[in-house]
């Protein structure tokens, strides 16, 4: 079932549902056996039997059995009937499709791995799956292992995230055509017919920063300091100045620095060392677009007194109060669950895009959560305006985000 609010083929996560015997039809191919109506049968009617009541004149009842209240039979009968209700519950969880989430390294507090963890856990809920997840240890080996071991436990969907799948994924999927697999952002050239890949439509929250930053900005000098120079993030850079110089003309964008080496997302002290380049060129409001570098960053701006940042990947603003004005945020737990969904309805697609209008993209300041954010932009309410507005616009498709 569609919602006839959602446009496209995007299936509304409140509306979708999943009937049981719909279930063996999606994973294999074959629908359930619709049962043959019973013949109707005319049933011989008797008049009831009334047993006297206490109430009743000339009752011959006793008195003491007035008094008493009856046992009813089937009250004996409701212990047995729940405990068989039980048994049915398990034995129809065990045969639920399985989702399997396949982490590239053991479990830790990388933010987005965490998104997917929930992620694939709330489609189970929503599409009635049995969800699991199996941790890779961090090297080439562990990866492939766990790979195999979630086409041999029967999966029906498999879920990883991360670079460190892209090369070895096709592979496992090509052997194993029964399974759908998702990769999200990596996409894989010439990939096998069932797996899809998910990205995102992150241009679009980056054109909001670019306004955001532009219109924040009182030295008149905005920047981006990035992990690492990718084809992507170039993209991102793009939207992000061109959202800056729409809001402000006049507005200069410093050139992007990017953090690289062998840890561009996990370098603090190479992130403060830009950061603080760019604090000598002028610039007071820097885009934080590092993931874990970005620690640096914000430790750069604090003695900083006008000096501000915008986050990225979730909400950054309770890491440095005062010193975040709002959040690119990246919600993989949402695509991956429109992406089940998506699947769920038969969908073969070798690629899913996501943005604002699916909600996997998004600004803090402009989500439900907001006013618990503690970001500085909450302040700016004529700016905050402004940004919804752009949003609205860009999700009915009036302004094109290239």
């Amino acid at each position: 079932m569609f919602c006839r609010y959602q446009a496209g083929a995007i299936p509304c996560i409140t509306c979708l549902t999943w009937s049981a015997a719909a279930l063996p039809a999606i994973y294999t191919g074959k629908r359930a056996p619709a049962s043959d109506p019973a013949p109707y049968k005319e049933e011989e009617t008797m008049p009831p039997i009334r047993r006297p009541s206490c109430a009743d004149a000339g009752s011959a009842m006793p008195e003491q059995e007035c008094r008493t209240p009856r046992i009813r039979w089937w009250l004996l009968l409701l212990p047995l009937a729940l405990l068989l209700a039980s048994v049915s519950v398990i034995g129809s969880a065990a045969e639920l499709p399985k989702i399997i989430y396949v982490r590239p390294v053991p479990n830790n507090d990388d933010v987005l791995l965490q998104q997917g963890s929930s992620g694939v856990s709330n489609a189970a809920k929503l599409y009635r799956l049995q969800a699991s997840t199996l941790e890779s240890q961090p090297t080439r080996a562990g990866r492939q292992q766990q790979l195999d071991n979630a086409v041999q436990q029967g999966a029906a969907i498999v879920v990883v995230m991360g670079i460190e799948f892209k090369e070895i994924l096709d592979k496992v999927a090509r052997q194993a055509p029964q399974i759908r697999f998702l990769i999200l952002e990596h996409c894989i050239d010439n990939a096998a017919s069932n797996i899809t890949c998910i990205t995102f439509r992150e241009n679009e929250a980056s054109y909001l920063a670019g306004m955001q930053a532009a219109l924040a900005s009182g030295s008149g000098k905005i920047g981006l300091i990035g992990a690492s120079n990718t084809a992507l993030r170039q993209k991102n850079g793009i939207a992000f100045a061109n959202g800056a110089r729409a809001a402000k003309p006049t507005i200069t964008v410093h050139e992007p620095l990017w953090v690289e080496g062998p840890q561009p997302f996990n370098d603090p002290p190479r992130a403060e060392a830009l950061t603080k380049t760019m604090l000598g060129d002028g610039v007071d409001v820097i885009w934080a677009a590092a993931a874990g570098s970005n620690s640096g960053v914000f430790k750069a701006l604090t003695p900083q007194s006008r000096a501000k940042a915008i986050g990225s990947g979730v909400n950054q603003c309770i890491q440095a109060p005062g010193r975040v004005l709002d959040n690119v945020e990246v919600h993989a737990d949402t695509a991956i669950i429109l992406a089940v969904g998506l699947l769920a309805n038969g969908s073969t697609a070798p690629r899913f895009d996501f943005g604002l209008k699916e909600g996997a993209v998004a600004l803090t300041a402009l989500g439900l959560d907001a006013a618990y954010s503690e970001c500085e932009i909450l302040r700016q309410r004529p700016l905050l305006l402004k940004l919804r507005e752009t949003s609205s616009a860009i999700v009915s498709g009036k302004l094109k985000i290239d």
